[in-house]
């Protein structure tokens, strides 16, 4: 028979999104770390597919819970951004983004949140969910945890919203992704931070790009290779995206079937999604994030100051409702460019003919690169700074 134990606040999953709900709450006052428990079925390092980019705004946040990444990471301050025979390039002298791997950087994390005296249980996977008015009895397979909140941060295929019928499961990205050796190639990717984004693939119906993202495995470069398909546009056919990957793989000179091929679905912002039910809300990809570039890092780690200011109130007011969390979200300049995303990758990705998707790059790139206060250089694809072996090779 399973014990039973009580706490204020369980959080469930330990990636960016959990992690960050629990250290802002420690941050503001270190009593919370008594009174919540934060539990993830897997133990850390774990693997986790993703691109790895952590953005500026990302790094902002962890600055402001005072932490700096020390994960093996690569500093990237070229992003070449290519459609067709086009490419913007944005060059800054402070890193535009950092590639770090997953696996390192949420174990990092949770290393962090233990420092702080937040209780982190592995390898504990949640079995049922029953809410009741006056708590949420969570059963897992340790035990059978009664919380007076539960903040679910547990992925875009989130077990808690599955569970309890949420309604906004169908919309989802999806990513392939590959990692291929670089040792002695490819050499300008990894000693001057540069980083490719090819959205040449929305010609063939991907609502995306293609990317190559240098990396850092056990000290050895790898290039994080693979593909992302929004799907903002659901009406649409879906893609071949392993037939797509496949093609630009082999113009860079490698074959997808000599290395091991992954894939997982990215749940994607809806603002007129639901977040919260009374004494649970959702966090992270299991709340939805970026739908136009799949951004999912900062986005997850953006949810923790506003859940943990929203989980604060209900305790102040002891009103769990979290009928406001909504607006909470859409009010935060953050997670609200979420919504501006969406905007922009239904405009960008939903071009049907040749000459309105040119139309949609060269006014929704700028629009992009607003975004990040960036300086765009729309420049010809065969030019000094980047020709088209260049882009083979890569």
């Amino acid at each position: 028979m399973l014990p039973t134990e009580s706490t204020d606040i369980l959080i469930i999953g330990a990636g960016p999104a959990g992690m960050s709900v629990a250290l802002h709450l420690v941050e503001a006052d270190a009593g919370w770390a008594e009174r919540l428990l934060v539990i993830d079925k897997a133990i850390h390092p774990r693997e986790k597919l993703c691109g790895g980019g952590v953005t500026r705004p990302a790094e902002a946040i962890l600055r402001r819970l005072g932490l700096e990444i020390a994960t093996p990471q690569i500093p990237i301050y070229q992003l070449r951004v290519i459609y067709g025979h086009e490419v913007y390039i944005f060059t800054e002298s402070t890193p535009l983004f950092r590639v770090i791997r997953r696996n390192e950087f949420d174990h990092w994390l949770v290393q962090r949140g233990r420092e702080r005296g937040v209780t982190v249980r592995e390898g504990e996977a949640v079995k049922a969910i029953r809410p009741a008015d006056d708590q949420v009895e969570v059963i897992t397979n340790r035990a059978v945890i009664q919380a007076k909140t539960v903040v679910a941060a547990d992925g875009s295929r989130s077990f808690v919203r599955q569970k309890l019928g949420w309604h906004n499961t169908a919309r989802m990205a999806r990513l392939l992704e590959v990692l291929t050796p670089e040792q002695g190639t490819n050499q300008t990717y990894f000693e001057e931070g540069v980083a490719s984004l090819d959205i040449t693939p929305m010609q063939q119906g991907v609502q995306g790009y293609y990317w190559d993202f240098p990396s850092l495995i056990d000290g050895q470069p790898i290039m994080n290779r693979g593909i992302f398909d929004s799907r903002v546009r659901t009406n649409r056919p879906r893609a071949n995206l392993k037939s797509m990957l496949q093609e630009l793989m082999t113009q860079r000179g490698r074959e997808l079937n000599a290395y091991t091929l992954k894939g997982h679905p990215i749940h994607w912002f809806d603002p007129n999604g639901e977040f919260a039910r009374p004494r649970i809300i959702l966090a992270g990809d299991a709340a939805g994030v970026d739908s136009l570039v799949g951004e999912g890092i900062g986005f997850a780690l953006g949810y923790g100051p506003v859940a943990a200011d929203a989980i604060s109130d209900a305790f102040a007011q002891q009103d769990f409702r979290f009928t406001d969390y909504r607006q909470r979200i859409l009010s935060n300049p953050f997670l609200a460019e979420m919504k501006t995303r969406r905007v922009l990758a239904r405009f960008i990705y939903g071009r049907k003919s040749p000459w309105s998707r040119w139309l949609a790059w060269r006014l929704g790139g700028p629009m992009i690169s607003s975004l990040r206060r960036l300086s765009p250089r729309s420049m010809p694809f065969e030019t000094p700074l980047l020709t088209k072996a260049d882009l083979l090779r890569g």
